[in-house]
């Protein structure tokens, strides 16, 4: 018997309360062998994060560890003095969190940063460090790295910022990978290319990985064992095809169920004549950088939102998505372009008239953490759209408060609490109630699940559904989760570099896509069905090359260099976006002449 990489024992996981201690992890155990990816799932609350941390010795303030044992290569690390400590955090165990804003350091240069921690565990010189940040960056899909690794963290979206986590846990090749949603911020194409290359590290090297993840998908396609957890212990430990076959705990049927859902009924009940409430003609989005270069952002971009429907925006991080939702709502300022909203147009209004249509325009941001103000209650962040914007007396905006928190799903006790005391997932409630609470017409939505766990994802996804058939609210729901996109929306918009690709009904966009980048991202989702693993298939469908950089954009087709049917033609041909004869509106010239379909794109012959 292979003995373990991994051997916790008894783990235990205290913090002060009023009556002495609490114990948040609870006779924690858990082995995991050379060659192994484990899966880790649990309730927001469960535990999960604390185990990522305490499994490298550390524990937040003003936690500790209360007892138990971590063996990691016949060494118990909780014995290990300091200087051995860090030796083994970044080289030998390497961890990615959740949230990259909080592990980046903003006061420096993310390539920096990935320096550092290279040159930490291995012998190289500052020039050797920089390039090794750059190549990392390339390794984990980010485009123009020369550049990238100059940006500061609040430079990067969300998911770039993520990738550059990840470029840095990478760095020293770690024997074990304590992963905690390290693709919570990455679009399916990119996830999958950094699933592929961890399962194919571990089976190459006898690594191992601990994936803390809500994403059965990815569970069912890489992991060998499930743990899951429940309020600070193991409540369930199986092989991944036992766990999705016969799931023993209540818990995991119910997430199985969750998961296996079909789309909201309600989306079939919307009127598909309904008028437009918000037209966006010719968008773009130009930042002007410090070295005097241009990057296009948003190029061109159309689409009709119609009212009590949803458009969903996915595509690639960096591809434009934030910034078209951003725009939208003149949280920054379009370079060109019209928007239309209830059918007058807004892009120019000055400052004081636009503030008037705030409590009808509403956000919901990716990350919380950074959208949350630390220093107020829960009750006063989200009282505040009413304090901007209605005249209803204090006890009227408590009672309204209340009520609002109460149908994001969270209890009145958390009113006077500040949002450092709040999960991931309870905060995004906060932050979808406070754009709820004033009824709004439309709502940009930018990835408001991405940090709850599947049951609670499940609840909001429904919770939204449910007050847009109650109340006729409209969405752009922006998002890199496939499935909350196919659950919700009603109609789909793909981006890819700035530019829309490809428009068109649900239906239309999931059962047959037909931009080549359409069917490349659809390619990657994963299901969450284990008898049909991606590691098993003789032919991975993604898509490979570098995206090219958005300072210097090609003058032909933008996915010419990375599309596995493009002819020398699409190179130098700029491509419109075309309507086709079923109404959706497609960026390829090619599906005019040829009928594309997978069996061309995964044969490598097309052209």
């Amino acid at each position: 018997m292979t003995e373990p990489l991994l051997d916790v024992r008894h783990l235990a996981v205290s913090f002060p309360a009023r009556s002495g201690e609490t114990r948040v992890i609870d006779d924690f155990s858990l082995q995991i062998a050379p060659h192994e990816i484990v899966g880790l799932v649990g309730e927001s609350g469960s535990g999960k994060s604390t185990i990522a941390l305490a499994l490298i010795g550390l524990v937040r303030h003003p936690g500790r560890i209360a007892g138990g044992e971590i063996i990691f290569e016949d060494r118990d690390i909780l014995t290990l003095d300091d200087d051995d400590l860090r030796e083994i955090r970044g080289r030998s165990i390497s961890t990615i969190t959740q949230k990259p804003r909080q592990s980046l350091n903003p006061l420096l240069s993310v390539g920096r940063q990935i320096s550092t921690v290279y040159r930490a565990h291995n012998e190289a010189t500052r020039q050797e460090g920089a390039r090794k940040a750059v190549e990392l960056l390339e390794m984990v899909g980010i485009n123009d790295p020369e550049r990238r690794v100059t940006a500061f963290p609040h430079e990067l979206s969300g998911g770039m910022a993520q990738r550059a986590l990840i470029a840095m846990a990478l760095s020293s090749a770690p024997r074990l990978l304590i992963a905690d949603e390290p693709t919570s911020g990455l679009d399916v194409t990119i996830q999958a290319q950094f699933l592929d290359e961890m399962w194919d590290s571990v089976q190459a090297t006898g690594s191992a990985v601990l994936l803390v993840t809500q994403d059965l998908g990815i569970i069912a396609n890489y992991c060998d064992r499930v743990v899951v957890m429940g309020e600070g212990r193991v409540i369930e430990d199986a092989p991944v095809k036992t766990f999705f076959a016969a799931p023993q705990h209540e818990y995991s049927r119910r997430i199985l169920s969750l998961q296996r859902a079909e789309p909201h009924q309600a989306l079939d009940d919307v009127d598909s004549e309904a008028g437009s409430l918000v037209a966006v003609n010719g968008l773009r989005k130009v930042f002007e950088l410090a070295s005097g270069d241009e990057l296009i952002a948003v190029s061109g971009v159309d689409f009709n939102i119609r009212r009590g429907r949803t458009l969903g925006l996915v595509g690639e991080s960096g591809s434009g998505k934030t910034t078209v939702g951003r725009a939208l709502l003149r949280l920054v300022e379009p370079t060109a372009g019209t928007i239309t909203f209830d059918g007058d147009p807004i892009e120019n209004l000055d400052v004081k008239s636009f503030r008037g249509l705030r409590d009808r325009l509403q956000v919901v941001f990716q990350d919380p953490f950074d959208s949350l103000n630390p220093r107020w209650t829960i009750e006063r962040i989200v009282r505040e759209p009413l304090d901007l914007h209605t005249d209803l007396t204090k006890e009227e905006k408590r009672t309204r408060v209340m009520e609002t928190l109460e149908m994001v799903g969270l209890s009145a006790s958390v009113a006077k609490l500040r949002s450092r005391r709040l999960s991931a997932g309870q905060q995004q409630r906060v932050s979808i109630g406070r754009a709820l609470i004033t009824e709004p017409d439309f709502v940009v939505l930018d990835e408001p699940t991405s940090a709850l766990p599947a049951a609670a994802q499940a609840e909001i996804i429904d919770l939204i559904a449910r007050l847009q058939h109650e109340l006729g609210i409209s969405y752009l729901y922006i998002s890199h989760d496939l499935t909350t996109v196919e659950y919700l929306c009603h109609d789909v918009a793909v981006m890819y570099l700035s530019q829309i690709v490809e428009h068109g009904t649900r239906e239309q966009v999931f059962g047959d896509p037909q931009h080549p980048y359409s069917r490349a991202l659809l390619a990657s989702h994963l299901y969450p069905d284990p008898t049909s693993r991606r590691v098993d298939r003789d032919v991975r469908e993604t898509l490979t090359g570098e995206i090219p950089s958005p300072i210097d954009l090609p003058v032909g087709c933008y996915l010419a260099s990375r599309c596995p049917v493009a002819v020398p033609e699409c190179q130098t041909a700029p491509q419109e976006l075309i309507a086709q004869p079923d109404g959706r509106k497609v960026r390829c010239w090619r599906i005019t002449e040829s009928d594309l379909d997978w069996a061309e794109l995964e044969s490598g012959e097309a052209g």
